[in-house]
């Protein structure tokens, strides 16, 4: 699904990176933003497989101080525009190639004033990018734009406050205007009362039948990869769209020990997913602009926020004798109080290889998600196959005849632990965990 960019807008000349002070004397937060030693050394130490194809492409352009050094291409802070959902109800719906008002780039606080990764500024940046960056150009979803069935079909979220999917519209470098996805347009949903919830997957988003609608195809019996993708998942990974995972919850980001679904990245600290995002953006822009830092950082601080939007444990709620049987069964792996981990091994797991072993990403392992507000999350597994933590723990998951299986039919196999407790053990066990 990675679309390639020939016309982007560059606005700036980026930070000036001057100061090499020893990574171990500065702080994260200016390190990242004034010194590519810092942030050269934080990269190589965060790739938990230096020889796959996810880190070899980082390695080789990120802090190289040489030609191919992606801190060698312009900083890109276009002007964008959310597309407000009254636009669909427009003759035709919203417009995809024009501007509805004189849009401006998000406003940059200079580096040095950000002193804390919990500085108001920096989240309200943060805040702002997360709804208005351009992530990724999505002309496709043109698709999604004539009407509010439209968006409905391609699982756009419609809110009078916020616009539609979080979709922009961002001026490119020779004047044009074309249609982007944001973070907000992946990672938030729509709240049953009204309202957005930030970092809650868009479980309804769907990508790959967009992707193929504006090409004349139906996803329906199509033998396209990007038709078995379905709602929820996306390739964020090859270019044929064959390795579709769960878009993920960004709220308990705060708890975890690696990132991705394999484990790709230690989540050693703030920098650790700074340097994520940045990277990301820039292979989604087809590696001709970068974010400028400060962008990155004050996402990477916002997402770590979100931890903050997830339900509160209930200790009253939870089970003596499923706190029990979460310590004998759960938690050597889901250590308290993150209830996060190492990664497992794929043979430990059982669940399906494939991202484990991908050529770009794998690293032989699953990472461990935390179970902090598992209760309020869904879908599960890297796949996004079940539906929720009841269905994980229905040991009819793992027949043929298994029904409530999101993609594809048949068993759900794997993650085998507290399949084999009795019923009563193992409504005690989710009880707990859903006090979580």
């Amino acid at each position: 699904m990675k679309q390639k960019v020939a016309l982007v807008a560059a606005s700036g000349l980026g930070l000036v990176l001057g100061c090499e002070t020893p990574p171990s004397s500065i702080s994260p937060t200016s390190g990242y933003l004034n010194d590519p030693v810092f942030a050269r050394a934080e990269l190589t130490e965060s790739l938990v497989n230096p020889s796959n194809g996810y880190s070899a492409l980082r390695l080789s352009h990120y802090a190289t101080d040489d030609a191919s050094d992606w801190d060698r291409l312009p900083e890109w802070n276009p002007p964008a525009q959310p597309i407000a959902a009254a636009e669909l109800d427009a003759p035709g719906g919203a417009s995809a190639t024009q501007l509805a008002t004189d849009p401006a780039p998000l406003p940059l606080p200079l580096p040095a004033s950000v002193t804390s990764p919990n500085d108001p500024a920096l989240l309200a940046l943060g805040k702002a990018a997360f709804e208005r960056y351009p992530a990724q150009l999505a002309q496709y979803l043109r698709v999604g734009l004539t009407s509010r069935a439209a968006a409905a079909r391609a699982g756009l979220w419609v809110d009078d406050g916020q616009g539609v999917g979080g979709l922009v519209r961002a001026e490119m470098a020779d004047g044009s205007v074309a249609v982007a996805l944001t973070c907000s347009s992946c990672h938030a949903a729509a709240l049953d009362g009204g309202g957005i919830s930030p970092g809650t997957p868009n479980a309804a988003l769907d990508l790959g039948a967009a992707i193929l609608a504006a090409q004349g195809i139906s996803a329906a019996g199509s033998a396209e990869p990007q038709a078995a993708w379905g709602p929820g998942r996306v390739d964020v990974t090859t270019e044929a769209g064959t390795e579709p995972v769960r878009i993920p919850d960004l709220r308990p980001v705060h708890f975890l020990t690696y990132l991705q679904q394999d484990a790709t990245i230690r989540a050693r600290d703030l920098t650790t997913l700074a340097i994520r995002i940045e990277t990301l953006l820039i292979t989604d822009w087809g590696q001709v602009v970068r974010p400028p830092r400060v962008v990155a950082l004050a996402l990477a601080a916002y997402v770590d926020s979100l931890a903050d939007s997830l339900p509160s444990p209930d200790a009253a709620a939870a089970s003596p004798n499923g706190a029990g049987l979460f310590e004998a069964t759960c938690s050597s792996c889901h250590v308290p109080p993150a209830f996060t981990g190492e990664p497992v091994p794929l043979a430990v797991i059982g669940t399906d290889p494939t991202i484990g072993l991908s050529a770009d990403r794998g690293t032989g392992s699953y990472r461990v998600p935390s179970l902090r507000g598992v209760r309020a999350r869904g879908p599960l597994l890297h796949d996004g196959t079940l539906p929720s933590v009841d269905a994980l723990f229905d040991p009819a998951r793992l027949t043929d005849t298994f029904a409530q299986r999101l993609h594809g039919a048949g068993a759900v196999p794997g993650h085998l632990f507290g399949l084999d407790l009795s019923d009563g053990d193992r409504q005690d066990l989710l009880t707990y965990l859903h006090s979580l």
